[in-house]
């Protein structure tokens, strides 16, 4: 507080020198004026005094003032902090912000934010000390608030324009599928276009489009509802129903896709008239040939060539049906062989569709059975079915294996129905597995027996001469199965063709008895003679008595299978060992 200096006057009491001690007697001397004097002075002392009280209460009172303002002003700057951040978290949160809420639950955010920020702003107004900060917070409120609410509503424009959107576009697809869904019922599909297009004309002007543009939208969707009423028709067969329905929404279906329609319609039309046709070829029965000599009368070369694929088509699939029923009635028959071997327990109907050679082979299986002796393989069967395999495999996968039942052991039979499955079901690595050895064994030993004048597949070959070759190859497979046990490695190819070139080239001397039914003219020597032949010569009847029944015995103990194939299969490898002399 600013302070007022006094004038003061010192008096000294000490005699100055030189002057008089008495002074002369004047009027002043003799006190006129003073009374004047004295009033004056208490007169300008009075006016100094008011003057500094005046000053100091002013001073006062403007630091009152900027007191109070800078209370007021940080009061509304704490108030506007408090509604920033409640706004930040509010509108803003990843999770619970109101910017953040999509599609329909948005619709009612302004009217609940609005109620947020007014308990908001009412609990921070409560907390206001004076009248002048409610006042001013009063226009802080109406102005963030206005700024509040056209956010959030502006938000909530944009996500009922998308919902609405998303809405007429869901409507307007299953108003369209249900028309082509109902294809066969032209009423459903006129009140199904009408609901979608009222949708449209409806809710896109408040979407942003104009008049051309929904007319484009109505169009469209009209377009694509007929087209597809027309491609469901075509795929239910109804090909005259389709386009008799083209030919009356012709003129509301897009230029692009009348092209498209037009061919699948065509398409549609010869698809069912050749089916129609075939249908027709295949009632009246006959063999296939005679099926397609009357596919040869269609005139039409696109239906002609629809209808033989149909009938060829049929042909397949009947051809694989009566497969498997044969296969299940052999099975089945087989199976009641296994328990009763009496062919008179197969049921007469199912006994009634075996061919004679069905027939005969089971009655084979079944007298096996009933003496207790397992059925021998048949080489020349066995290596037949593999060869099959291994070179048209598609084939051997269609072949009824039970039809060779009675020809096949226990074991091969097995090994041939588990390869035709891994090739039934395209198992190429298991398939592989079991045909890589022999393929390879096949291609050495017929490259062999070709080098010594013997053709290995020959059409014009006797039975003799395809189980010689035969029982080499089961030879040539035992002996490399032997190799590969016995060193544990796979053999290589030169081992293959070794052991080929080593049973080609043995040779046998066989003892010819003499009889005196030989003397006739042509007939053989008298005496018993010796001749030469090689291992793949040999005959069943070329066994030696003594040996052949060594060789029944030895089968019979092992549990083998007893048959002249057997007999030979022993003795011949028994000879290429040089066990036998």
């Amino acid at each position: 507080m600013p302070t007022v200096q006094r004038a003061q006057r010192e008096v000294s009491t000490a005699p100055l020198p030189g002057v008089r001690k008495t002074a002369a007697k004047t009027a002043a001397s003799e006190g006129a004026g003073l009374a004047v004097a004295q009033g004056n002075l208490a007169e300008s002392i009075g006016g100094v005094g008011s003057t500094v009280a005046r000053m100091g209460v002013q001073g006062f009172n403007r630091i009152q003032d900027e007191e109070r303002e800078r209370a007021d002003s940080v009061a509304i700057l704490s108030a506007e902090r408090q509604i920033s951040e409640w706004e930040n978290k509010r509108l803003y949160d990843p999770q619970t912000g109101a910017l953040n809420v999509r599609g329909k639950d948005s619709f009612t955010m302004p009217e609940q934010i609005n109620q947020e920020y007014d308990d908001l702003t009412g609990k921070i107004e409560s907390g206001l000390g004076t009248d002048r900060q409610r006042a001013a917070f009063a226009r802080l409120k109406m102005q963030r608030g206005a700024g509040l609410d056209l956010t959030v509503r502006r938000h909530v424009f944009n996500e009922m324009n998308r919902y609405e959107g998303e809405e007429l576009k869901a409507l307007v697809e299953n108003a369209q599928s249900s028309a082509i869904a109902n294809a066969l019922d032209p009423r459903r599909v006129g009140e199904e276009l009408d609901r979608a297009i009222g949708a449209i004309k409806t809710h896109a002007p408040r979407l942003g489009m104009g008049p051309e543009a929904v007319d484009l939208q109505v169009k469209a969707v009209t377009s694509t509802a007929h087209v597809g009423v027309i491609e469901r028709l075509l795929a239910d067969d109804r090909d005259g129903a389709a386009k008799a329905y083209f030919e009356e929404t012709r003129g509301q279906i897009s230029g692009p896709a009348i092209a498209r329609v037009e061919k699948a319609i065509d398409e549609g039309t010869l698809r069912g008239t050749s089916q129609r046709k075939a249908d027709e070829i295949i009632a009246a029965g006959g063999t296939l040939t005679e099926q397609r000599e009357k596919v040869k009368g269609i005139d039409d070369p696109k239906l002609r060539d629809a209808v033989n694929e149909r009938v060829e088509h049929n042909a397949l699939v009947k051809e694989r049906a009566d497969r498997e029923l044969e296969e299940n009635n052999m099975t089945a028959a087989y199976n009641i062989l296994d328990k009763t071997p009496n062919i008179r327990n197969i049921p007469p109907a199912t006994w009634a569709t075996f061919n004679g050679a069905t027939r005969a082979a089971m009655r084979t299986y079944s007298e096996h059975l009933i003496k207790g002796t397992p059925v021998a393989t048949d080489l020349p069967t066995y290596y037949g079915l593999m060869q099959k395999a291994a070179s048209n495999p598609e084939e051997f996968a269609t072949t009824n294996l039970l039809g060779y039942r009675g020809k096949l052991d226990e074991t091969e039979f097995k090994q041939l129905a588990g390869l035709q499955l891994s090739i039934r079901t395209g198992n190429a690595k298991a398939a592989d597995k079991d045909l890589g050895g022999f393929r390879t064994n096949t291609q050495i030993l017929d490259d062999t027996l070709r080098q010594y004048g013997i053709e290995p597949s020959g059409t014009d070959q006797t039975s003799d001469e395809r189980l010689a070759i035969a029982q080499l190859r089961r030879m040539l497979d035992t002996r490399i199965e032997a190799q590969s046990t016995l060193t544990g490695k796979k053999p290589t190819n030169v081992d293959i063709q070794q052991a080929a070139d080593d049973l080609l080239s043995q040779k046998v001397n066989i003892k010819v008895p003499g009889s005196w039914l030989n003397i006739l003219p042509g007939g053989a020597p008298f005496f018993d003679t010796t001749t030469t032949k090689r291992l793949i010569d040999m005959k069943p009847g070329d066994v030696p008595a003594d040996y052949r029944a060594k060789i029944i015995e030895s089968l019979q103990k092992s549990g083998r299978p007893v048959s002249d194939t057997t007999i030979l299969d022993l003795y011949l490898e028994a000879r290429a060992r040089g066990l036998v002399k």
